[in-house]
């Protein structure tokens, strides 16, 4: 009908991962499949977990392997992640120029509240013509992927201080051993006895060099906090003289 059209398509920035090679790898691989087998959940997931492949952004939808989907695209943090908010961004934009497409087709005027940057689009240059692309504003997702990489470490740092603040001020109000029950994942370094292991009530990942040697992935302890420094990001834990005390949890920690 010779009506100008706004274009209209909707990019998003699909977050790919490409199934890991299990293959290369296979002693871990048969210790993960063995770890599964005797049903111990958390020690399974972290090895799972070491063999991912980084995640990939792309403009072309495609299977996330671990969300274990065909197509995934994160969007439900705008406030914390500028990728979700440029994804809140392409949305609102395209049903805005669903709207004004329906209302130029019907040769009524764009509202005099919207702006070229609510649309996408340069408001000024639309004319009775199809040629309507060179107009368009389009997000560069990249930009903010680059933002998201080079925040990580501070992000990082500020979750660990906090969480070890939190710990800082319950060894400073007790009398007592502040203790924490915990899981092992498994062994970083054996020659050390160092191990990866998972604090149910902090939510948290450590590293922790075992004082009685070898210990088996999915055996639970409590862990007494030996020291710890917010500023440094120090926590060291030792083994707890008892199970339970002042802090300890009064519900019993989920499977392992």
């Amino acid at each position: 009908d010779g009506c100008v059209q706004l274009p209209n398509e909707l990019e998003l920035p699909f977050r790919r991962q490409p199934a890991p090679d299990f293959k290369s790898r296979q002693s871990e691989a048969s210790q993960m499949d063995f770890l599964f087998s005797m049903n111990k959940r958390y020690p399974h997931a972290w090895y799972a977990r070491r063999f991912f492949n980084k995640v990939k952004v792309s403009e072309e939808p495609g299977p996330h392997f671990g969300m274990g989907l065909d197509c995934y695209v994160q969007w439900s943090s705008p406030i914390r992640r500028i990728t979700d908010l440029q994804v809140h961004s392409a949305m609102k934009r395209y049903l805005r120029r669903k709207c004004v497409n329906g209302m130029l087709q019907k040769g009524l005027p764009i509202p005099s509240e919207l702006s070229s940057m609510d649309l996408g689009y340069d408001i000024s240059k639309i004319q009775q013509t199809t040629n309507t692309m060179n107009a368009v504003d389009p997000i560069d997702y990249k930009s903010g992927l680059g933002m998201i990489f080079a925040a990580r470490p501070i992000q990082s740092s500020s979750s660990n201080y906090w969480k070890f603040e939190y710990i800082r001020k319950l060894v400073d109000k007790s009398d007592e051993e502040v203790m924490f029950e915990s899981i092992v994942l498994g062994c970083v370094n054996r020659d050390r006895f160092q191990y990866a292991i998972y604090v149910y009530e902090l939510g948290l990942e450590h590293r922790y060099l075992s004082e009685s040697g070898k210990l088996e992935e999915g055996r639970k302890l409590w862990l007494k906090v030996s020291s710890v420094n917010p500023r440094m990001e120090l926590l060291t834990f030792s083994l707890a003289s008892r199970s339970g005390g002042m802090h300890a949890q009064q519900l019993s920690a989920p499977a392992a």
